[in-house]
């Protein structure tokens, strides 16, 4: 696991992108809805400092790896739509309700097979609640990667809050693009993820790649609930011009790309929208 930090970024979105099309927009759908109420599937519950605002944590430099998003998607719109105001909702959303309805039973599970004495890759990390969470569980160190540089300074407030300050590396970018550069963890963790990123294969291998041991993601459920929310969000993207888009990707197929021999689905579970499952590499597999 990454002990040192590259360089520092204070501040700026990554640079912009030529690229200006997805490699495709599962999801998008035909929509005819006059009013949009952008409900955020993809982002995770975060927390911030406690006793603390978030124009403080924006004065903070973040020291952290930046890097671009590979070439199949642009990256500029990212922040956009994880931005302060959504880190602070995210916040006020963790400390009135805890963790997210698939973070909390995801790190529940993870728990259950132990975490004592772990080490965690999260990639989507948010505002830092899920690394929190499992960092008290008994991890013992962290490294936590997101595409929105506001939330990072979010989450490395609520760390040094927390005392877990020295505990954690941070990184900015494309998990993909960076996957092969970072250590192996013991747990990769992906909440609503998978679903923000265009190429499904690409994420899933590299978070299989990142992993000694346990593997929990949560990703949309293939129905038509789902499709009318992401297309919603889409159609709410292209109407700001904004690059973001989501994806309904097929979930056997993401069941099957991890799949045995390698992996073994220890726990799993679902929502109105979302499919969660913890895996366990099989003996032997790595």
């Amino acid at each position: 696991m990454p002990s040192a930090v590259a360089r520092t970024y204070a501040g700026n979105a990554p640079s912009r992108s030529v690229a200006r099309s997805w490699a495709s927009e599962e999801g998008s759908g035909l929509v005819m809805v006059v009013v949009i109420v952008y409900q955020n599937p993809g982002r995770r519950a975060g927390v911030a400092g406690v006793g603390r605002s978030l124009s403080v944590a924006r004065k903070i430099a973040v020291a952290t790896t930046v890097r671009c998003m590979s070439g199949c998607c642009d990256p500029s719109g990212y922040p956009e739509v994880f931005d302060k105001k959504t880190a602070a909702r995210d916040v006020r959303s963790f400390l009135d309700k805890g963790l997210d309805s698939t973070a909390k039973p995801m790190v529940e599970a993870l728990r259950s097979r132990g975490m004592e004495g772990s080490t965690v890759l999260e990639v989507g990390a948010g505002a830092g609640a899920a690394l929190a969470t499992m960092l008290e569980a008994g991890a013992t160190g962290a490294v936590g990667i997101d595409i929105s540089p506001h939330y990072v300074k979010a989450a490395r407030l609520l760390m040094s809050d927390r005392g877990h300050e020295e505990k954690v590396a941070w990184h900015i970018g494309d998990f993909v693009a960076m996957s092969e550069s970072l250590e192996p963890a013991d747990v990769v963790f992906l909440n609503r993820v998978v679903c923000c990123y265009p190429n499904m294969v690409d994420m899933v291998d590299a978070a299989k790649g990142s992993t000694t041991r346990l593997l929990a993601m949560a990703y949309p459920r293939k129905r038509w609930s789902t499709r009318i929310v992401f297309g919603l969000i889409n159609t709410w993207a292209r109407i700001r011009r904004n690059t973001f888009r989501v994806f309904v990707h097929d979930p056997e197929s993401i069941r099957r790309r991890v799949g045995s021999p390698d992996f073994e689905e220890v726990a799993s579970g679902s929502t109105v929208l979302w499919h969660w499952k913890v895996w366990e590499r099989t003996a032997g597999s790595r």
